[in-house]
């Protein structure tokens, strides 16, 4: 006996709608604080709108970030020097309306614990909810329509340091040579290893192989929370073979200097 076989096709279908987020922090991403145990201080977030009515979602995370580009955003106080337990802000949600402006205010109560050290930081998420997010798209006959939706979401991080306490310390943890286009870029990873938040900026100073300085390169300058990590490139310019001596300097202020010797083979 002859056995027939039928075969249904699916049909997947893909909506790309075009979102635009008009949403802006106008007072800014970073809201800093010095602090004392026991101490309680806050603010406040502005949003304004844009060119449509928009719903807005307030809610916290956990932040680390390490050089090979990866970004964590942990539940609220999972990190050991999360300040997000501290927090507390209304709304957590609002109707921002064409052009309009409105506020999140938060509070940070700073426990009264002495053993309190350094820098403690938290994130304040603040995230267009779309028209429609309940809705799941219809599905049309002998087919299933999936929706993809784009969401940007602004990260406010709210840093607290406790007075002038904890340690500043930077690991250069790795470093390597990229040659791309007949330029060499110096590539190099930089670790928090202590207790308080730094913003360091990097230069290095070249020596070639007959022992010419050749001047003072910049790399930039990068916030660093303890136990992160950033990646620094820091372009050298067109280098012939040989080996080169490089001094590496980061500079966080207040008269506090970090600094590395290597050298660097260019083959």
């Amino acid at each position: 006996m002859m056995k027939k076989m039928f075969f249904t096709a699916l049909a997947v279908v893909f909506f790309f709608p075009q979102v635009s987020c008009a949403l802006t922090v106008s007072s800014g991403l970073t809201m800093a604080k010095v602090v004392l145990p026991g101490e309680k201080t806050g603010g406040v977030i502005v949003l304004t709108g844009g060119e449509s009515t928009e719903t807005v979602r307030i809610y916290q995370t956990d932040y680390m970030f390490y050089a090979d580009g990866r970004n964590e955003f942990g539940k609220p106080g999972s990190n050991p020097r999360s300040n997000a337990l501290w927090i507390t802000y209304v709304p957590n949600q609002l109707i921002l309306q064409p052009h309009g402006r409105a506020e999140v205010s938060y509070q940070i109560s700073v426990p009264n614990d002495e053993d309190l050290r350094g820098t403690y930081w938290s994130v304040i998420m603040v995230e267009p909810v779309p028209e429609g997010t309940i809705e799941p798209p219809g599905a049309k006959e002998e087919g299933i329509a999936v929706g993809l939706r784009i969401i940007s979401r602004h990260a406010v991080q709210v840093i607290t340091t406790i007075g002038d306490t904890g340690t500043k310390a930077l690991d250069f943890a790795d470093k390597k040579l990229d040659v791309k286009d007949g330029k060499t870029c110096l590539v190099l990873d930089v670790k928090n290893v202590g207790e308080r938040w730094l913003v360091p900026a990097l230069s290095v100073d070249l020596t070639d192989p007959t022992g010419r300085p050749l001047g003072r390169y910049e790399g930039g300058k990068l916030r660093i929370f303890p136990g992160c990590s950033v990646r620094y490139n820091v372009d050298l310019g067109p280098l012939k073979p040989g080996k080169y001596s490089a001094l590496v300097i980061a500079d966080c202020g207040e008269d506090k200097v970090f600094g590395a010797r290597y050298v660097l083979e260019v083959k």
